[in-house]
C-alpha cells in the first residue's frame, strides 16, 4: 500500500494541534484540503484516526498508534526542510576559498566585505595555495572556489571558469632609477638595456608577457610572482617592472614612479574564479560569485 507521504504530514499536524484550522495554518493550506486529506488517509488505512468533538480532533487508538509511528520521522523531515530553507536563504552556510594573495586583493576583498555585511551568518574560510593543488581540492569537493590568473587550463568537466575582471599591466620605474641610469626608451627592444622585473616563469601573465614582447631578451632580470614584491623592487630602484597599474597607482600620481608609455604596448591580464558547475555549487558560493562580478565591473 503506497500512501502519499504528505498525507502523514497533514495527519501529524492535525494530531499535534488538535484543530483543523491550526494544522491548515501551519501547513499553509486550506482547511478543506486538510479535511479531505485526513479522509483519504482514513480510507486508505481502513480505519478512523480521529474522533471529532467540541474540544477538537482527538486521536483514536489507531490514530495514537500511527502518531507514535510517524511523529519522529515527520519531525526529522520538518527539521530538514527548515534547515534547507535557511541554507537556501543564506541564513547558514560555508564557503571555502583558495587563492594567491595578489588575486584576492584585486577581486575578492571588496566582494567579501559587502557579502559579509549582507550575509553575516555565512562562514568564509580563505587559504593560500598552489593553483594545481587547489584545483584538485576543488574537483574532489574539499573547497568551493579557487581564484586564479587567466588563462588557466582546467581538465575536469565538473568545474567552470568565470572571468571576473581585467587589469592593465604597464612598464614602470622609479624616478631615481630613471635618473641614475639615464633611461631612454623609444621602443620595446630598448628595454633590453636595463634590469627588468618580470612575472615568474610558467605563470599565466608570464605567458602573456612572452607572447606580447617577443623582442625582449631577458638577460638581467628578476622573476617575481607577487605584485606587491614587484612594487617593492621598483621603489628600491632595482629596475623596470612589468606590473599591474592599480598596484602602483599612488606612486604614479605623486611622481615617485614613472610609467613607460610605448606604442602598442598595452597589456590586460584577466582574473577569474574556478568553481564547481553552477548547478553543483552551494547557494552561498553562487551568491558570492555574483558579488565578485558586481564589485569588479
Amino acid at each position: 500500500m503506497a500512501i502519499n507521504l504528505d498525507y502523514y504530514k497533514v495527519f501529524y499536524y492535525v494530531a499535534k494541534y488538535k484543530k483543523i484550522s491550526l494544522a491548515a495554518e501551519k501547513l499553509y493550506i486550506s482547511q478543506p484540503a486538510v479535511t479531505q486529506t485526513i479522509r483519504k488517509l482514513e480510507e486508505q488505512l481502513g480505519s478512523n484516526l480521529f474522533v471529532r468533538n467540541k474540544s477538537g480532533m482527538q486521536l483514536t487508538e489507531t490514530g495514537r498508534m500511527l502518531y507514535d509511528f510517524t511523529s519522529h520521522s515527520i519531525e526529522i523531515l520538518d527539521n530538514v526542510e527548515s534547515r534547507f530553507s535557511k541554507y537556501e536563504n543564506l541564513e547558514i552556510g560555508e564557503i571555502k576559498i583558495r587563492t594567491g594573495s595578489n588575486v584576492a586583493k584585486m577581486i575578492l576583498y571588496d566582494a567579501i566585505e559587502k557579502f559579509g555585511k549582507d550575509y553575516p551568518n555565512i562562514k568564509v574560510e580563505i587559504a593560500t595555495g598552489a593553483p594545481n593543488q587547489s584545483i584538485e581540492m576543488l574537483h574532489t569537493g574539499e573547497i568551493d572556489m579557487v581564484l586564479v590568473y587567466l588563462p588557466y587550463d582546467v581538465e575536469y568537466s565538473n568545474l567552470q571558469i568565470t572571468e571576473i575582471g581585467k587589469k592593465e599591466y604597464i612598464f614602470a620605474m622609479s624616478k631615481k632609477y630613471e635618473k641614475e641610469n639615464n633611461v631612454s626608451i623609444k621602443n620595446i627592444s630598448d628595454l633590453n638595456n636595463y634590469s627588468l622585473i618580470v612575472p615568474k616563469k610558467n605563470s599565466a601573465i608570464r605567458e602573456i608577457f612572452d607572447n606580447k614582447y617577443k623582442d625582449i631578451i631577458i638577460s638581467h632580470h628578476y622573476e617575481v610572482a607577487q605584485e606587491q614584491m614587484k612594487k617593492e623592487f621598483i621603489l628600491r630602484n632595482m629596475g623596470i617592472g612589468f606590473i599591474i597599474k592599480d598596484e602602483i597607482k599612488e606612486e604614479l600620481e605623486n611622481g615617485n614612479v614613472v610609467e613607460i608609455k610605448l606604442p602598442n604596448s598595452k597589456v590586460e591580464g584577466a582574473l577569474g574564479v574556478i568553481t564547481l558547475n553552477s548547478k553543483i555549487n552551494n547557494f552561498a558560493t553562487n551568491k558570492l560569485l555574483e558579488y565578485m562580478k558586481w564589485t569588479n565591473t
